[in-house]
């Protein structure tokens, strides 16, 4: 939907300048998005065979209010903190190493 509504307000509508638009798009997103791309290392990577499940119960406790934000992928920088923190549903070098692996 919001790609349809960035193609309705194009003036030029050739490939190059539609390329262009949602390149930019795509790359703005990628980096906005790297906070999800990190916890979906953690989940599938960091987290011990068969205990990913811990992950997903330690994130279904918080807030409803930062849930929904997650999934609007508006999280404010204290949301993300707040998804961070607390008891580690996995192993802190397995983090790490997770971590480590997506700053590559």
């Amino acid at each position: 939907m919001a790609n349809a509504a960035l193609l309705s307000e194009q003036g030029e509508l050739t490939s190059e300048a539609l390329y262009r638009l949602y390149r930019n798009r795509s790359e703005k997103l990628w980096q906005e998005r790297s906070f999800f791309r990190i916890l979906n290392r953690m989940l599938f990577e960091a987290a011990e065979p068969g205990q990913a499940y811990r992950v997903l119960e330690h994130f279904y406790r918080l807030p409803p209010a930062i849930i929904a934000r997650f999934y609007a992928a508006h999280l404010s920088g204290v949301d993300k903190m707040r998804i961070l923190t607390g008891k580690p549903p996995v192993p802190i070098g397995r983090a790490i190493t997770a971590l480590r692996r997506s700053a590559a």
